[in-house]
């Protein structure tokens, strides 16, 4: 929309999406969910080192959905949008639940423990790379 003359109007960085699983899940499915955790691990390290390959193989994925790519230069502008982390930020996923309840779309909610860094940093540390306290 912006190629097309449109305006940003609200540019809000922090976490929209995260890997998801219950307790009882983790529990009963450790295993599937340290593969889940190392494969998410291993897809955020092939976006940053391979950011036109990882371009080109999201462009192409989209394609097989609608039957038609976007412009590469398109998906290469929505990339630079996005900040592709391991560390599901804490602080953001309340600061989005507090805007949510103060619009009407949420009622209160107590976000206290919803994260268990365990398996997270346990696949971080297996990839060499430095654990996160979000």
């Amino acid at each position: 929309m912006v190629s097309d003359g449109g305006t940003v109007l609200l540019s809000e960085p922090g976490v929209t999406t995260l890997l998801v699983v219950t307790q009882s899940f983790l529990s009963a499915h450790p295993a599937i969910v340290a593969d889940l955790v190392k494969a998410q691990i291993q897809a955020n390290s092939f976006i940053k080192s391979n950011p036109a390959a990882a371009q080109a193989d999201a462009n192409a994925e989209l394609a097989a959905y609608t039957g038609k790519p976007l412009k590469a230069s398109l998906v290469a502008a929505s990339f630079k949008e996005i900040t592709f982390t391991d560390d599901p930020d804490a602080s953001s996923l309340t600061t989005d639940a507090s805007q949510a309840v103060s619009l009407g779309l949420l009622k209160p909610v107590n976000l206290s423990g919803i994260f268990d860094l365990g398996p997270l940093n346990q696949a971080l540390t297996a990839a060499g790379q430095p654990q996160v306290s979000s």
